[in-house]
């Protein structure tokens, strides 16, 4: 009775050795991935606010009297300023696949699930304004490319051998004085600033997740 009793213990210390060789198995990899969805995350944001700053300037609404002037306003940065757009969000494919198989019950530690609950709210709601903002701009935004200028210039950036000699060149002073397409892009810059506050606090998500991971890591 003893001998299987012992058994029992060894039996039961093995598994628990085994789960916990896994669960910081685990843990690494997710510290990995959230390592690189961290560095996304940057990028990302660095992106947002490079186009923030493109569409003040091209408003001529900048802080700084130098950049107000509308003759400097390009092809290039009219184009940049008013078509571009990112969509994209940092992956989680470690946690994600981990949830798939359902292994992170093998995560033991309570601040950490609640945190990876609180990474999947932040994510939902920058898919929901990302959603938001595409909708507008592919509905209203582009409009102005349609119609209020000449598009052909704007494209000798992505395509340099095309010939726009032709080509009428575009008055952004004059196509910036139209209300309504002042306004067309005042609303791309509202919603970009909405945009980089929700990535930004996705990002903290992620900074705290690799600092609550990585104590729990050393802890073992």
């Amino acid at each position: 009775m003893i001998g299987i009793l012992i058994a029992l213990q060894i039996n039961n210390w093995n598994e628990k050795r085994k789960a916990s060789i896994e669960e910081k198995a685990i843990l690494e990899s997710l510290s990995q991935n959230l390592k690189l969805s961290k560095e996304q995350s940057e990028s990302l944001i660095s992106e947002e606010i490079k186009l923030k700053n493109l569409i003040i300037l091209v408003l001529g609404i900048d802080n700084a009297p130098s950049n107000n002037d509308l003759n400097e306003i390009t092809d290039t940065i009219f184009a940049d300023a008013v078509w571009n757009l990112n969509s994209d969000q940092p992956t989680f494919s470690a946690y994600n696949n981990l949830k798939n198989t359902n292994k992170l019950s093998l995560i033991r530690n309570k601040k950490i699930n609640e945190k990876f609950t609180n990474l999947e709210f932040h994510q939902k709601r920058l898919e929901d304004i990302l959603n938001d903002r595409l909708n507008v701009h592919q509905i209203r935004i582009d409009n102005i490319l349609e119609n209020d200028i000449n598009f052909i210039p704007l494209l000798k950036s992505n395509i340099p051998t095309i010939n726009i000699e032709k080509e009428t060149p575009n008055n952004y002073k004059q196509v910036l004085e139209d209300k309504r397409i002042r306004n067309l892009i005042g609303m791309k810059l509202t919603f970009t600033q909405d945009v980089i506050s929700y990535r930004e606090n996705l990002d903290k998500e992620i900074k705290e997740l690799i600092h609550l991971i990585g104590e729990e890591i050393n802890s073992k």
